[in-house]
């Protein structure tokens, strides 16, 4: 990414930020672990590896039952290619009544050495969310699918992963 995209990205960002304190939602940061389940590790050809660490930025809109959620990572290290990653994706959640628990789905794309990845992951996700007063705790794990022309024909397994986060929410 360019520095103006950056600071487009930023500029639109914060004016987004600035509007949802109004409109019911929380401001979320934390982090996420990535963990592939296909067999990329160490085939001879490559040196991938199936794990990814990255921050993660996140806006959720409470609609009372249902909430909506935009989020933003930065994957420092992507499946061992030394490049990093930028990975938008929004999910559709539903709460399980008085619980804190809730699950849904999602869809999101990767963005490395200037170019979009050719497919988008769809998600399941499964979470819980414990509101401590103004801030709240979000734990939750994803089911990725997604498939890699590119990879499959230098490994034979697609990017399909297992995910866990931490969030910190501000603004419940």
């Amino acid at each position: 990414m360019k520095w103006w995209q950056g600071l487009i990205v930023l500029l639109m960002a914060s004016t987004f930020v600035t509007g949802a304190a109004n409109a019911g939602g929380s401001l979320g940061a934390g982090l996420h672990y990535l963990r592939n389940l296909g067999d990329i590790s160490d085939n001879g050809i490559n040196d991938l590896s199936q794990d990814s660490f990255s921050l993660i930025g996140s806006y959720q809109m409470d609609m009372r039952m249902f909430k909506l959620e935009g989020n933003v990572e930065y994957i420092f290290d992507y499946v061992g290619t030394g490049e990093a990653m930028w990975e938008p994706s929004v999910y559709g959640l539903v709460g399980l009544g008085a619980l804190p628990l809730y699950a849904g789905a999602g869809i999101g794309i990767g963005y490395t050495n200037d170019e979009w990845q050719q497919n988008p992951f769809y998600a399941l996700r499964a979470g819980v969310n414990l509101p401590l007063n103004k801030i709240g705790l979000d734990f939750y794990a994803t089911y990725r699918f997604q498939s890699d022309t590119d990879l499959k024909n230098l490994t034979g397994e697609d990017l399909d992963s297992l995910t866990f986060a931490g969030v910190v929410r501000f603004g419940m």
